[in-house]
């Protein structure tokens, strides 16, 4: 019966990765940000998602 509890131990441990990965995200995209401006401007995709595209501009 000790191992079953042991499995849920492993579980617990990918969930802190999923927290690495939120800062890791912006990280990323306040790199590509130019280039994803530059897309959005030229493709129509500016009108659905102007609230990101806008706080980039902004950040730079």
């Amino acid at each position: 019966m000790t191992s079953l509890p042991s499995p849920p131990l492993r579980v617990s441990i990918p969930a802190p990765p999923t927290r690495v990965s939120l800062p890791a995200s912006p990280l990323r995209m306040s790199l590509p940000a130019p280039p994803l401006i530059r897309l959005a401007e030229a493709l129509p995709v500016t009108e659905s998602l102007p609230a990101p595209i806008l706080a980039f501009s902004k950040l730079i």
